[in-house]
């Protein structure tokens, strides 16, 4: 199973005690699954997780709603069919408004906090999607209309984060990509197990990355230095070739030595080693000038 299949699972086993919490996960998992149809709420969902919460919920909210509430498949969805007279009760309590086949959830029904998270839950288990932290930090939301869109974002905003929308395919995405803030919406929706593997696998990445910064500085450095040696040693053999190491005074003939016999040290090292040490910049100077002495007997030739 997936990383996303993981967390609605975990999210359709949450009991949720406080009847107004109920309601409004209710509201949000029927206006994104369900339709009006003929006087009937039809609600339809592939993840039978889903169904089940649903079935779950209207059973624990309304009274007799077994004999008004048929499940069946269609067509490889899991359907609930809710006849007229409950689904005009659950269109009262659960504060929705129906426009043609389209059902809203008015804003009257997450007014406590808590009842936003159960919205946003309800939310994420309809119609949300979140990647493996293995690879890259993306949750999204896919709404129809602008409508849902805006009051997901309106509501998430509550809790100090803050989703971005993109148009995709008629269809409007609401997402966050912030490792942070994904962490913090797996909170708000209450989602501990999901929240825990997500903060491991941000830690490997995290360790990972670290290393691969460090590996990447350090080869750096070593190619860094390896370039500098080249030059260096290349100025020193064209003197020894063209006047001899003696040409050299006596403390550049120190540093020449040294530097042939240890072309992958670095400057500091280098100066480690001299007697008496010198620190870098003193190993750097000598370094230079033996350069300089180079490039005016290639001038003179």
């Amino acid at each position: 199973m997936s990383f996303s299949s993981d967390l609605k699972t975990e999210l359709s086993e949450i009991y949720v005690h406080a009847a107004h919490c109920r309601i409004a996960e209710l509201s949000a998992l029927t206006s994104l699954l369900g339709k009006y149809s003929d006087e009937n709420i039809i609600i339809k969902s592939e993840k039978e997780q889903c169904i089940a919460k649903i079935s779950r919920l209207i059973r624990k909210t309304f009274d007799n709603s077994e004999k008004m509430m048929y499940t069946s498949i269609c067509s490889g969805q899991n359907v609930i069919k809710i006849e007229k007279s409950l689904a005009n009760e659950m269109i009262s309590t659960l504060k929705l408004s129906i426009k043609g086949e389209e059902i809203y959830s008015d804003d009257q029904v997450f007014e406590k906090t808590c009842c936003k998270r159960a919205f946003i839950r309800g939310a994420f288990l309809a119609v949300g999607s979140i990647s493996s932290p293995e690879k890259k930090h993306h949750f999204e939301m896919d709404y129809s209309d602008d409508l849902r869109a805006e009051q997901i974002i309106k509501i998430i905003k509550v809790f100090d984060i803050y989703p971005k929308v993109v148009v995709r395919r008629n269809s409007y995405v609401v997402y966050l990509k912030d490792g942070d803030e994904i962490a913090n919406i797996l909170s708000v929706i209450e989602a501990p197990n999901a929240l825990m593997t997500f903060e491991n696998f941000r830690i490997v990445k995290d360790i990972r990355n670290s290393i691969n910064r460090e590996v990447n500085c350090e080869t750096a450095n070593i190619s860094k230095i390896a370039g500098a040696s080249v030059k260096q040693i290349e100025d020193i053999e064209f003197i020894d070739k063209l006047k001899g190491r003696d040409f050299l005074t006596d403390s550049l003939r120190e540093v020449a030595d040294i530097r042939v016999e240890n072309p992958l040290l670095s400057l500091k090292e280098l100066g480690e080693m001299m007697n008496p040490p010198i620190g870098k910049s003193g190993v750097n100077h000598r370094l230079r000038r033996i350069s300089i002495l180079a490039d005016k007997l290639r001038e003179e030739l």
